[in-house]
């Protein structure tokens, strides 16, 4: 794969100031030009790429963190034989059938640095080819060399002109390639220049770090490219000048977030949460001296074991970690992480991957998942959904917001809105319970109108079902099985009727793409509810569900006012209480509640509920 060289829709900004540009090569003489080569290489040989990196620049391994997950697919031949020649080392051959062509490939790079729009993956290639530059003044020649200095110049000025503080390539062109351009090519003027308007752009982007880790967040595949660029900026300040402090202690906190980010969303097979990345193509950042393990030295205390979770370590003896609690697991982070600014949220009931986890993205209309049960993906995709009032279909009129969050040591609990046209809100709870290894997906589907109260909804969510997995249903009940090289999740629709004899206005079937489509109708409003159970050692117990019923002062109500659920595997079961209409106290299974949603497990030993999460609105009803 070669550079895109694909022509621009709109030139760069023009601009001239002299002090920028390298001389034109016609300027110096041909001892001039010679003495500036030996500068550089004697400069390399001084402060060569594993002086500053360590071992992570063998094999030119440090420029490479991040490149496959930005690309979506494996590092070509090209970028890699860069990265080698970034860290002062001699491509291997082996990367290509044929050697290659410098002279041609700087040609596309100096086009590739003109052409809009500038994004992550553009400017982590001019910082590699920025560091090559001392390697590339033995193949190249002059006159072409010098174009592509002044092409990297052009590119780092035009950044600086138009991006803004938060943006991520404030970080990687305003700050590391002007740190690499003062590093690297010091015995260029114009280059040396570079590091204090550098130094101005790495303190804007990290004093900004409430707004640049979002934007981050919006964009997951570059987020492991700007750590890995915020790493290097680091190393490259305290091996390249004699101050103790030269970091910024806000560039030091924006690295403990991203890091920890970047971790919560490092799925089982190494790559980042909504793609699907072979292990082997990611490896430059998950070895011993890779991106994850080095991104640690951000905060030791709680990364080391969060990385080493991630990565299936233990971390004394290297070994996958015990697919029960961690013994070592008091300093790691918090295993709930939400940023309500990208609509980003990661749900770990351990940082152990072997245990799953859940990865949201609702910036779109659409909700976005990656479900884990395990190590296995079993839900990836868009959670389409679709409302009808008496017939007629609805459409969302506003995005999503988040309405509430709650996070304890037993359950991580999200929930979202959207309002839709009809005058109705869609409210969407996602509920993960720890130490249980179930998930709850619900969708409440409630009316604005006292007077629409009647009208009949009918309500579809399709769940994307993962590659990974197959759909395996049960005969004679409802429940349906996922499953790979064995059983790894079962589905439970709590809104249908256990069993499939007989009528049910909800149902949980596989439609004509290969996905579930779970659907349910009824009058005023309706609640459909998603059970999900990953513990395998459930699978073949004797297991039931029930709807309940709740009382309101001696009357039984009716499913458009309040519902609630009953789950049980053998001798372990579970309680689900949910309010769609005005907030009243009533009765359920003995407890009384004044609550929108209440959720308790059930101990029949005891005969004693243990209350796990209850939302309720009174505070913002009141007011």
């Amino acid at each position: 794969m070669s550079i895109d060289t694909s022509s621009s829709t709109q030139p760069p900004p023009p601009f001239d100031p002299p002090s920028v540009h390298a001389p034109p090569p016609s300027s110096l003489p041909s001892a001039q030009r010679n003495g500036l080569r030996q500068k550089l290489q004697k400069r390399a040989q001084r402060h060569s790429a594993k002086s500053v990196f360590g071992k992570s620049a063998i094999g030119g391994n440090v420029y490479r963190w991040g490149v496959a997950v930005a690309l979506g697919d494996e590092i070509d031949s090209l970028r890699i034989a860069m990265s080698q020649l970034a860290c002062d080392q001699k491509p291997k051959r082996r990367l290509s059938t044929r050697p290659l062509d410098y002279a041609k490939q700087t040609r596309a790079a100096i086009e590739h640095f003109a052409t809009y729009p500038f994004d992550t993956v553009r400017a982590a290639d001019a910082v590699v080819w920025c560091a090559a530059m001392p390697s590339l003044s033995n193949v190249l020649e002059a006159g072409l060399w010098w174009d592509l200095l002044g092409a990297l110049l052009h590119y780092h000025e035009s950044i600086l002109q138009e991006a803004t503080a938060e943006s991520p390539l404030q970080l990687l062109v305003g700050a590391e390639l002007g740190l690499t351009m003062a590093w690297r090519l010091a015995d260029v003027p114009s280059c040396k220049r570079q590091r204090k308007s550098s130094l101005a752009c790495l303190d804007r982007w990290s004093e900004h770090r409430e707004d640049s880790v979002p934007a981050l967040l919006s964009d997951l595949p570059s987020m492991r490219l700007a750590l890995a660029s915020l790493y290097r900026c680091r190393a490259i300040l305290s091996s390249t000048t004699k101050k103790k402090k030269t970091f910024p202690k806000d560039a030091m906190l924006a690295g403990q977030t991203i890091a920890t980010w970047v971790a919560a969303l490092t799925t089982p097979d190494g790559g980042c949460a909504f793609q699907t990345m072979k292990r082997k193509d990611v490896m430059d950042d998950l070895n011993d001296f890779g991106l994850l393990s080095r991104s640690a030295d951000f905060d030791p205390e709680s990364l080391k074991p969060a990385i080493s979770a991630t990565l299936k370590r233990s971390p004394k003896a290297g070994k996958p970690p015990h697919a029960g609690r961690l013994a070592w697991e008091v300093s790691l982070p918090d295993s709930y992480h939400h940023c309500d600014k990208a609509k980003v949220a990661a749900l770990l009931p351990q940082w152990n991957v072997w245990r799953g986890r859940i990865d949201l993205q609702y910036s779109g209309m659409q909700n976005s998942i990656d479900l884990f049960a395990g190590r296995v993906k079993a839900l990836s995709g868009e959670m389409e959904t679709k409302i009808a009032v008496d017939s007629r279909p609805q459409t969302p009129t506003s995005g999503w917001t988040y309405s509430c969050e709650y996070t304890d040591d037993d359950v991580h609990y999200l929930e979202l809105e959207q309002s839709w046209t009809g005058d109705i809100v869609l409210q969407r709870q996602f509920m993960l319970l720890r130490e249980d290894r179930c998930v709850m997906i619900a969708d409440s589907v409630l009316s604005q109108s006292e007077e629409k109260s009647e009208e009949k909804i009918d309500y579809s969510m399709r769940l994307p079902i993962a590659e990974s997995v197959s759909i395996d249903p049960e005969a004679e009940t409802r429940e349906i099985f996922l499953a790979g090289r064995k059983r790894q999740a079962m589905l439970v629709p709590l809104a249908a009727a256990e069993w499939r004899i007989g009528a049910s206005t909800a149902a949980l079937e596989p439609d004509e793409r290969g996905d579930l489509m779970m659907t349910n109708s009824g009058r005023g409003a309706l609640y459909a509810p998603l059970w999900l159970d990953f513990q395998p050692r459930r699978f073949k117990r004797k297991r039931t569900w029930r709807q309940l019923t709740v009382a309101d002062e001696r009357r039984i109500c009716t499913s458009n006012e309040a519902v609630g659920f009953r789950i049980q595997a053998g001798s372990e079961q579970w309680m689900l209480y949910r309010s769609l209409g005005l907030r009243r106290c009533r009765t359920i299974m003995g407890k009384n509640l004044v609550a929108d949603f209440f959720a308790a497990r059930f101990d029949m030993g005891d005969a004693e509920y243990e209350d796990l999460v209850t939302v309720d609105d009174r505070e913002q009803m009141d007011d």
